[in-house]
C-alpha cells in the first residue's frame, strides 16, 4: 500500500522538534503507512529553494502549514497557493489573520476532521502531534488531549501548579523565604518551550540563579488569549506564581519572552505595574552562536522588533542574550532543518548578577545604600560639565539630592542651590586638563586608585579588550588621569553618594586618533566605573540628562558580548538614566546598550518667540506704512527710506537677499514679504529655560506650554489655535500663507496680527484654566468646549504630574517596576506620552513607515521637488539625505516615507496589523516627476535600531534602479547605468558592477558610531573645510545592502559626492532646530562639506520643516540659520530664559557658539553680522559678561576663544576693534580663571 507523504511547512520552525519525536514514534509502531517532510522558513532560504520545494508538492498527499505570522511569514505564499493544485491543504489558524486564511485555502475548513486538528495543534506537544498522524492515517487515536497552559516548573521537580507546593518541594515557605532575606527572582517563557522540550536555556537560567544564592521561582504560561484553551491570563499568573497573600514574592523578573503584552492584549501591561518589580529581558535570539559571537551586526532585524522594541512597550529593561538559535543536525526523518535555543552561560551569569543587583535595591536600606551620580561633559571643558539637552542638570541634582535625604539616604550636606553644586564640581577634579598640573589634579582627585585596584581590573579584562586599549593608550594604566601609577577619580563624595563626572572619551585628548571610529576608551575611563563599583560600592548609577558617551562606544549594535566597551564599563550596575522625553532614538540606545531604566523628563517650557529690539522696530514700522499708505500716502517715500534704514541695520536685507534697489521697485511687496518674515520669526516656537527635575511648570510658564502643546490637534482634539479662528470667522490656513496681507475681516491691520491676536486669545484661554477660571462669558462651540474639556480633564493633570519623574527616580532606586510610557514630541500633538516620569518605548520597526507618514512624507517629497524647480527650473536628480533614528521614531517614519516616494517607490502595508510586508513601484504614469537617486547617510543608531528599513531602502534602490524605464524618467537608472559601465570597464563582472553601482546606504563602520566632525573642530584638528569633507567620508564611507553589512566603500561614496547637488535632512518639531546640538552639523553639515570638498560645487542644501505635519515646508540652510539666529539665538527672550539657570544655562550659551562655528566651518552659513551679534549679545554685553565671569567663567573663555578662532580662520571679517576686544576679554577671564585654579 502507498505511503500517506504529507508535507510540513513551519515558517518559524516552532514545534518540528516534537513532531518529529512523535513521527519517530508512529514510525515505530506503523512503519511504511505515512512518511513526513517538513521544511522551515530558513530551509526556504533563496528562490532556488522555493522553487524546489514547490515543485515537490505534486508528490505529496497532504500540506500542513505552520504560519507565524500570517502571509508574511511566508513570502512565497501567494504562488504557494497557486501552485497546489487540488492537494489537500490545512493552514493552521493561531490568529485572526490566519484564520481568514484558513478559512479560504484550508480544505476541510468547517468540517469536524479540521476542527479535530486546530484542538490536537493548538493543544501542542508529543502525545497530540502522534494522535494526530494516527488520525492522518485513518486509525482510531485518543482525542486532543490539553496541555498545561501555565505552570510553575523546575528542572528538579518537574511542573507545580501552585506556589506553595513549588516552595516547599524547594525546602521553603513563603514567609520563611521573606524573613531569610535571600533574593528571590522570578522567571517566566513561552509554553512553547516546555511543549517543544527546549527548556536548556531556562535551565541554566534557574541555576544560576541558585549557584549565586538566589530563590527563583519559574513559571511559563501562555501570553496569547485562546477560547479553546485554559489559558490564564499576566493577572492571574503574577497573583498565584510570584505572589503570597502579602503580595508581591519575587524581587526582580527574569522574561525571555517575544513581541508585547501592550500589543497581544492591550492593558494587560499595565498588571506589570501591580507586580512593581523590574523586568529584565533576557534574549533568545534567531540568529546562531556564531554570528552573534563573531559580528558586531550580533542580531535580525525580526530579533530587533520582537525581542527587544516590543517588550520595550511592556517596560522591560533589554539586557543581554541569554540563548542563541542553533541548528541541529537535518532530521532524517522529515529532512527539516531541526533547531533548538541553547543558553550562552557567560552572559546568563551577567544577566543573574544584574537580576539580583536590582533585587538587592529592594532589600538594602535607604540609608546604606550607595549611588553613582555621572554628570556628562562634552567637550570635556569646564564650561560643559552637566550638559544635559533641555535640562537644568545641576538643579536637579541638587533636588534629588535633598530628596534622597528625605527618603534616608546618608548625605554629608545638601546644597543650599545649584551654584553651590556647580563651584564644588568646577573646584574639584574635572576632565578639564588645561588648567592643573598633574600634581595639582592628584590633590583635587576624590580619590586615587592605586595598582592594589588597577591592576586586577586589567588582568579582569578579555584578551581583546587588553589589546585594542594597549595599541591605542599604551600600557595600563596609561597616562590620562594617571599620577604616580594612582588612577584619579573626579568629582566630590557627599556621604553614601558619589557625584562625578563621566571621563572624556579619548578624542579630543589624543586628536592623532579622530581619524579611528574604533578607538578605545581609555583606561581610565573602564577604571572610573570599577572604582565606583568596587571602591565606592555603588549600588547604582544615575546617568543624568541626554547624553554621554557610555552607550556609544565601539561593540554590537544590541544584544552586547563581554568584549563589547558599554558592557564592559556598565558591567552589572542598575542604570537609572534621566532623558528628555523628546529624543527617542538616543535614548533608546541608552536602554539598549547601557542596560538603563529611562526616566523620562519633560522638555522646557516652550513659548513663541516674538520680535523683539531691531526686529520690532521694523515692524512697527512697517504698520505704520501701511496706514500712511490709506491716510497719508505723501509721506510714503520717506517712510520707505527711513524703513530701509531700518532693514539695513537689523541685516534683514541679508535674510531676505534683497537690495534697496530691488526694494523700490516694488515695495509693498516688499513690506508684504518683510512682515510675513517677521511673523513666522516671531510666531516660531523656542524653549525660554530649562526643565528642572520632578518640578512642574507653574502659572505662567504653564500656560505658555500648554498653549504650545494645543497648538496642534491632540489625536481627536482639535488645534486650540485652528478652533479660535473658525470661532472668529477665520481661514487658518488663509491667516498662515498671507501673514503680510490686509486682515480680509479688516480686524486688524494684517492676517500677521490677527494670527498673534488668535494665539493671544488662546493663550488667555490656557492660563485661565491654569488658574482655575472659566475662560468663557457665553456660548462657545462644540470643538473650543472639547479643547476647553482637553485641558482641564486631561492635558493639566499629566503636566502637573511632572513630579512622577523624582517619584519614579525614588522608586526606582528601590527596585521597583518603573511603568513604560511613549516617547515624542509634545508640542508635536503628541500629548498623549504625557505625563513623564517612564521609562519610555519608542516604535514597532516593522510598521515605518506608517500610512499617517506616508502622507507627510509625501508632502515633504512634493515641496522638495517644487523648491528645487523654484530654484533650478528642474526636479531634482541626485540628492543625499541624512537619517536618523530619532525623528523616524517620532514620525513614525516620514523621512523614510519621503525617500521611498522620491524614487517612485511605496510600501505594502499588512491590513490587519500594519506593518509593511514590502514595496512596490508607483507605475510610471503616475509619477509626479523623475525618479530621483538618493544616497543616504544614516546614524549608526537608525542603523541598529532599523535593519529592516536599510534593508528597504536598499531593496527600493535595486527596484528603481532595475525598471527598464527612459533614463529621462528615472535618474536612479540613469546614474546607476553609467557607474556599472564604468566599473565593468575597470574589470568587474557586468554583476558586480551593478551591484556597486547601485549601493546608496551608507552608515558609520559597524559597531562605531559618529562622524568625527565634533571632535575634529573642537581639538582644532583641521586647517581647511575639505579636511572636514575627509573625516565625514572616512567616518560615514561604509555601505549596507543586500551585498554586505558595513562594507567599506569609501571610494564609492565619494564617487557618489561628486554628482550630488541637493542635500537635505528633516526636522518634525521646533523642540529642536539645526543649531541645537552639534550633531546635526555633524551630519547633515558634514554631508554639505564632504559634496563640496569631492564635487568642488556647494551643494543646496534643504532643512525640512514638518514640525506641522499638515503644514510642511523646505528652507535653505542658509535661510533656516537666519531663522533660527532671529528666533531664538539672538533674542533676548531665550538668552535671559538661560541666563535663569547658571552655570547650566551659561554651558549652553558657550555651546551654542561652538555649533554655530561648527556649521560656518563645514557649510559657510553663519554670515558676519551673526558672528557680530554672539559676540554683542554674548561677550560685548556688560550685564551678560558680569554674570558669565560670576556663574561660569569658563563659558566666557570659551565664547571669546571660539569667536576669536572664527577671525583667525578668516571665518568672519571682524573689524580690527572688535577683534581686539575680544582679545581683552578673553585675555581677562582667562587670567581670571588661572589665579582661581592656582
Amino acid at each position: 500500500m502507498k505511503p500517506t507523504r504529507i508535507m510540513v511547512f513551519s515558517s518559524a520552525g516552532t514545534g518540528l522538534s516534537t513532531l518529529s519525536r512523535a513521527f519517530a514514534r508512529f514510525v515505530e509502531a506503523w512503519p511504511g503507512v505515512m512518511e513526513i517532510s517538513a521544511r522551515t522558513g530558513e530551509d526556504l532560504f533563496d528562490s532556488l529553494q522555493v522553487d524546489r520545494f514547490l515543485a515537490s508538492l505534486p508528490q505529496y498527499d497532504r500540506l500542513i502549514l505552520l504560519l507565524h505570522g500570517g502571509k508574511a511569514s511566508c513570502p512565497f505564499f501567494d504562488r504557494l497557493m497557486d501552485t497546489r493544485g487540488e492537494l489537500w491543504t490545512y493552514i493552521h489558524p493561531s490568529d485572526p489573520e490566519e484564520l481568514e486564511l484558513s478559512q479560504e485555502y484550508s480544505t476541510d475548513f468547517g468540517a469536524e476532521t479540521y476542527d479535530e486538528m486546530v484542538l490536537y495543534l493548538k493543544y501542542g506537544g508529543q502525545e497530540n502531534w502522534f494522535n494526530l498522524f494516527k488520525r492522518l492515517a485513518g486509525q482510531d487515536a485518543a482525542e486532543p488531549e490539553p496541555q498545561p497552559c501555565q505552570a510553575l516548573y523546575h528542572p528538579r521537580l518537574g511542573l507545580k501548579q501552585d506556589l506553595d507546593s513549588y516552595l516547599k518541594a524547594l525546602g521553603w515557605d513563603s514567609e520563611a523565604l521573606r524573613q531569610s532575606g535571600k533574593p528571590v527572582v522570578g522567571l517566566w517563557f513561552g509554553q512553547y518551550s516546555y511543549l517543544d522540550s527546549n527548556l536548556e536555556p531556562m535551565d541554566a537560567v534557574i541555576e544560576e540563579l541558585e549557584a549565586q544564592g538566589a530563590v527563583p521561582v519559574s513559571c511559563f504560561y501562555r501570553r496569547y488569549p485562546d477560547p479553546l484553551l485554559d489559558v490564564r491570563d499576566t493577572a492571574w499568573v503574577v497573583d498565584n506564581y510570584f505572589s503570597d497573600s502579602k503580595g508581591p514574592l519575587i524581587q526582580a523578573l527574569i522574561s525571555p519572552m517575544m513581541f508585547s503584552l501592550a500589543m497581544i492584549r492591550p492593558g494587560e501591561e499595565k498588571k506589570l505595574q501591580k507586580l512593581g518589580v523590574p523586568i529584565l529581558q533576557a534574549m533568545h535570539l534567531l540568529t546562531n552562536r556564531d554570528f552573534w559571537q563573531s559580528t558586531v551586526e550580533a542580531v535580525t532585524p525580526m530579533d530587533v522588533g520582537i525581542s527587544i522594541a516590543q517588550p520595550e512597550f511592556d517596560g522591560n529593561l533589554i539586557t543581554v542574550p541569554a540563548a542563541t538559535k542553533e541548528k541541529g543536525q537535518r532530521d532524517p526523518l522529515t529532512g527539516a532543518g531541526l533547531s533548538r535555543m541553547e543558553p550562552i552561560p557567560e552572559r546568563i551569569e551577567k544577566m543573574v548578577k544584574l537580576a539580583l543587583n536590582w533585587a538587592r535595591l529592594s532589600r538594602k536600606s535607604n540609608q546604606d545604600k550607595k549611588v553613582a551620580i555621572i554628570f556628562h561633559n562634552y567637550p570635556p571643558r569646564n564650561d560643559r560639565i552637566g550638559c544635559a539637552y533641555g535640562l537644568d542638570s545641576f538643579a536637579s541634582v541638587r533636588d534629588l539630592l535633598a530628596r534622597l535625604k528625605e527618603e534616608g539616604y546618608t548625605l554629608d550636606q545638601v546644597y543650599e542651590d545649584s551654584r553651590e553644586l556647580a563651584d564644588l564640581m568646577t573646584s574639584s577634579l574635572t576632565c578639564d586638563q588645561r588648567w592643573l598640573t598633574y600634581e595639582a589634579m592628584a590633590e583635587k582627585a576624590a580619590d586615587r586608585a592605586g595598582a592594589e585596584h588597577h591592576k586586577p581590573w586589567h588582568e579582569g579584562l578579555p584578551d581583546k579588550a587588553r589589546e585594542h586599549l594597549a595599541k591605542d593608550w599604551g600600557q595600563t594604566p596609561g597616562e590620562l588621569f594617571v599620577h604616580d601609577q594612582k588612577v584619579l577619580i573626579n568629582g566630590v563624595i557627599n556621604g553614601n553618594v558619589y557625584i562625578g563626572i563621566q571621563p572624556p572619551r579619548g578624542y579630543i585628548e589624543q586628536p592623532e586618533k579622530i581619524h579611528d571610529p574604533y578607538l578605545a576608551p581609555s583606561y581610565h575611563y573602564l577604571y572610573y566605573y570599577r572604582w565606583i563599583k568596587d571602591v565606592f560600592k555603588a549600588d547604582a548609577v544615575m546617568h543624568i540628562g541626554k547624553h554621554g558617551s557610555l552607550e556609544w562606544l565601539p561593540g554590537k549594535s544590541v544584544a552586547l558580548g563581554p568584549d563589547c566597551y558599554p558592557d564592559l564599563a556598565i558591567m552589572d550596575l542598575p542604570n537609572i538614566y534621566p532623558y528628555i522625553i523628546n529624543d527617542p532614538g538616543e535614548g533608546t540606545q541608552a536602554k539598549r546598550r547601557s542596560y538603563c531604566t529611562i526616566m523620562d523628563h519633560l522638555i522646557p517650557v516652550m513659548t513663541n518667540a516674538d520680535t523683539y529690539e531691531e526686529l520690532a522696530q521694523v515692524d512697527n514700522a512697517i504698520l505704520d506704512y501701511l496706514q500712511a499708505s490709506s491716510m497719508n500716502p505723501t509721506r510714503l517715500p520717506v517712510l520707505q527710506k527711513q524703513i530701509w534704514e531700518e532693514v539695513e541695520k537689523a541685516n534683514l536685507d541679508k535674510d531676505l537677499e534683497t537690495t534697496w534697489e530691488q526694494a523700490r521697485e516694488d515695495f509693498d511687496g516688499f513690506m508684504e514679504r518683510l512682515h510675513s518674515y517677521l511673523s513666522e520669526v516671531g510666531d516660531t516656537a523656542i524653549a525660554d529655560g530649562l526643565h528642572t527635575f520632578g518640578t512642574p511648570p507653574r502659572g505662567g510658564p504653564l500656560a505658555e506650554l500648554t498653549t504650545q502643546i494645543v497648538r496642534l490637534n491632540n489625536g481627536d482634539v482639535p488645534s486650540l489655535r485652528q478652533t479660535v479662528c473658525v470661532e472668529w470667522g477665520y481661514d487658518y490656513d488663509y491667516l498662515l500663507a498671507n501673514r503680510g496681507r490686509p486682515d480680509p475681516a479688516g480686524n486688524y491691520p494684517t492676517c500677521a496680527k490677527a494670527l498673534e491676536a488668535v494665539h493671544n486669545e488662546c493663550r488667555r484661554i490656557v492660563l485661565c484654566v491654569v488658574e482655575g477660571e472659566e475662560p468663557f462669558s457665553e456660548d462657545v462651540g462644540p470643538d473650543l468646549k472639547q479643547v476647553y474639556g482637553f485641558l482641564r480633564e486631561t492635558l493639566l493633570p499629566r503636566l502637573r504630574a511632572t513630579t512622577d519623574e523624582m517619584t519614579n527616580t525614588i522608586a526606582a532606586l528601590n527596585g521597583s517596576f518603573v511603568p513604560p510610557g511613549g516617547s515624542g514630541a509634545p508640542t508635536r500633538g503628541q500629548s498623549d506620552i504625557l505625563p513623564t516620569g517612564r521609562n519610555f518605548f519608542s516604535v514597532d520597526p516593522m510598521k515605518i513607515p506608517a500610512p499617517a507618514a506616508w502622507k507627510v512624507g509625501v508632502d515633504l517629497a512634493r515641496d522638495l521637488v517644487e523648491r528645487n524647480k523654484k530654484e533650478t527650473g528642474a526636479p531634482p536628480d541626485n540628492v543625499g539625505m541624512v537619517l536618523w533614528g530619532g525623528p523616524v521614531m517620532r514620525t513614525q517614519g516620514e523621512d523614510i516615507a519621503e525617500a521611498l516616494f522620491l524614487m517612485g517607490i511605496k510600501p505594502v502595508w499588512n491590513s490587519r496589523n500594519g506593518r509593511v510586508e514590502g514595496l512596490e513601484v508607483i507605475p510610471l504614469k503616475e509619477l509626479e516627476f523623475p525618479r530621483v537617486d538618493i544616497t543616504f547617510r544614516t546614524s549608526g543608531f537608525f542603523r541598529d535600531s532599523f535593519p529592516n528599513l536599510m534593508e528597504l531602502l536598499d531593496k527600493a534602490v535595486l527596484m528603481a534602479g532595475r525598471l527598464r524605464e527612459p533614463l529621462e524618467s528615472n535618474f536612479l537608472r540613469r546614474n546607476v547605468v553609467a557607474e556599472s559601465e564604468e566599473l565593468a570597464k575597470q574589470g568587474l563582472s557586468p554583476e558586480d558592477a551593478w551591484r556597486e553601482a547601485s549601493l546608496r546606504v551608507y552608515s558609520d563602520p559597524p559597531g562605531t558610531y559618529g562622524t568625527g566632525l565634533p571632535e575634529t573642530i573642537d581639538s582644532k584638528a583641521w586647517e581647511k573645510s575639505e579636511d572636514l569633507g575627509e573625516v565625514w567620508v572616512n567616518y560615514g564611507g561604509y555601505a549596507y545592502s543586500s551585498k554586505g553589512y558595513g562594507l567599506e566603500r569609501r571610494d564609492n561614496l565619494k564617487r557618489r559626492l561628486k554628482k550630488i547637488n541637493l542635500v537635505v535632512k528633516n526636522e518634525d518639531s521646533r523642540e529642536y532646530d539645526m543649531l541645537s546640538s552639534d550633531d546635526f552639523n555633524a551630519y547633515f553639515g558634514g554631508f554639505v562639506c564632504a559634496v563640496k570638498a569631492f564635487s568642488g560645487i556647494q551643494p543646496r542644501a534643504y532643512s525640512g520643516d514638518a514640525s506641522d505635519p499638515d503644514r510642511v515646508k523646505n528652507r535653505s540652510i542658509q535661510e533656516e540659520a537666519k531663522h533660527v539666529f532671529r528666533s531664538r539665538i539672538l533674542n533676548p527672550k531665550w538668552i535671559q530664559g538661560l541666563m535663569r539657570h547658571g552655570y547650566k544655562g551659561a554651558g549652553d550659551l558657550s555651546r551654542t557658539v561652538d555649533t554655530s562655528f561648527h556649521w560656518d566651518a563645514t557649510s559657510g552659513v553663519i554670515d558676519d553680522w551673526m558672528y557680530e551679534g554672539l559676540a554683542q549679545k554674548y561677550a560685548f554685553d556688560k550685564q551678560m559678561q558680569d554674570w558669565l565671569k560670576e556663574v561660569n567663567p569658563y563659558a566666557l573663555q570659551n565664547i571669546t576663544e571660539r569667536l576669536l578662532e572664527a577671525i583667525s580662520r578668516g571665518m568672519w571679517q571682524a573689524d580690527p576693534e572688535t577683534k581686539q576686544e575680544l582679545m581683552n576679554i578673553f585675555l581677562d577671564v582667562e587670567g581670571d580663571i588661572e589665579d582661581a585654579t592656582s
